[in-house]
């Protein structure tokens, strides 16, 4: 065997270009195999985990996954408004533990500023039951404070104290005579917290009072003004809502949406997660399809290279048959080949893929976190395109043997 190991090496050697451009073809494709079902992986453990422990969602009466998306990923449209005191209402049924409003619109630099009250930081459940805790500083005490996700901070360079003027939505209006300043700048999160600005609800309805029918008027009102003012809000986008016991959770949402004039929709978010989870599925299923016709692309690619270069070994497989080389001998040669090829190219592959990760999380720092170990699935694949690439080196192995046979045949004058 010793022996085998040692011709093959030396084989490959002699066809080192060859085996290069193999090597790199398995590589890649491995690279997009894991990677694809990493990061699938990652994504779908991303969104299951952002939030836990909030029984329902209610808000106006639009598609679940749109609530969903909009509500706790900060993603897509702003939904429509509801009356605040739909909220003041919910939060006084018997079978609610707690409950929590927020307003999205506005926004700071490109990040989100969510409207809402301190109920937020104790109650928001995130992960295996995970609270959100403060890094720095802590919650709302004055009309005029905001709370940061760590990405925020980090990536401004802001601290406790300082001062940011908030923007009526996204590339609009700033809001440049109303300061705000940072009162607590929360602990990394891994969800969209981290992205996001925090500020008060009845601070949120002060600012906006001079807008009306999208347009700003200014009234000439001061800071000091506004906060004595008895403001109270007057519409929202959606609430957040704990029951005392799960077995209510029908019965809460049907007096919700049969709330008089409110027109709300009440939705379970762990059944909307559902939802999504299963469209991540059918992409994974797609992308694991594209990943997997590569693989076999650069195994097609690898035996045409095999095949290649026959001519180039006919000789040294006639001198190893005349030295009485079995055809099992033959057969493994080149079984021992794609073993080689492939291995390499699954090591190559994952250590590609581990500095890519590394490259992501330490670099680009970004908040999916991806594993850099393979799991059991993944081993069985690689396995699975281990065992594909040596039965597929028996057809330049058969070729080779019939040259041999041939040659053996032919008279040399």
């Amino acid at each position: 065997m010793k022996t085998l190991w040692l011709l093959t090496t030396k084989s490959i050697i002699n066809r080192r270009v060859a085996f290069t451009l193999s090597l790199i073809s398995i590589a890649i494709s491995v690279v997009l195999l894991l990677g694809i079902d990493r990061i699938t992986k990652a994504t779908k453990t991303h969104f299951l985990n952002t939030i836990n422990q909030t029984d329902l969602i209610a808000a106006a009466p639009e598609g679940s996954l749109d609530v969903l998306l909009n509500l706790v990923f900060h993603l897509g449209e702003p939904l429509k408004e509801i009356p605040y005191s739909s909220y003041q209402e919910i939060s006084k049924f018997d079978e609610v533990a707690w409950a929590f409003p927020l307003s999205v619109g506005d926004s700071f630099k490109n990040y989100d500023a969510i409207a809402t009250t301190n109920e937020y930081f104790r109650h928001y459940k995130y992960g295996f039951a995970n609270s959100l805790s403060f890094s720095k500083g802590g919650n709302f005490k004055e009309f005029y404070d905001v709370i940061l996700g760590s990405e925020v901070a980090e990536k401004l360079h802001l601290s406790l104290h300082d001062t940011i003027h908030l923007s009526h939505s996204a590339n609009a209006h700033t809001h440049a005579n109303r300061d705000f300043h940072i009162c607590g700048i929360l602990k990394p999160t891994h969800t969209p917290n981290d992205k996001t600005v925090f500020f008060q609800l009845k601070a949120d309805e002060a600012i906006h009072l001079e807008w009306q029918s999208g347009n700003f008027v200014d009234m000439h009102l001061t800071s000091a003004q506004l906060e004595k003012m008895k403001i109270e809000p007057k519409h929202i986008s959606g609430i957040y809502i704990g029951l005392k016991s799960p077995f209510s959770l029908l019965h809460v949402s049907e007096k919700i949406e049969h709330l008089q004039d409110a027109h709300l929709k009440a939705i379970i978010p762990a059944k909307a997660l559902s939802q999504l989870t299963f469209l991540l599925k059918n992409m994974q299923e797609l992308l694991s399809l594209i990943a997997a016709i590569v693989f076999v692309a650069a195994l097609f690619g690898m035996l045409a290279t095999m095949l290649a270069t026959l001519n180039d070994r006919r000789r040294e497989i006639a001198i190893l048959r005349m030295l009485g080389a079995s055809v099992g001998t033959i057969f493994l040669l080149f079984a021992l080949e794609s073993f080689i090829i492939v291995t390499s190219g699954i090591v190559l592959g994952n250590i590609a893929l581990t500095l890519l990760i590394l490259f992501n999380n330490l670099i680009l720092n970004q908040a999916v976190e991806i594993g850099l170990f393979p799991d059991i699935y993944e081993l069985s694949m690689l396995g699975g395109m281990l065992i594909l690439a040596i039965i597929a080196s028996f057809l330049p192995a058969l070729k080779s043997y019939k040259n041999s046979l041939l040659d053996g045949l032919i008279v040399k004058i």
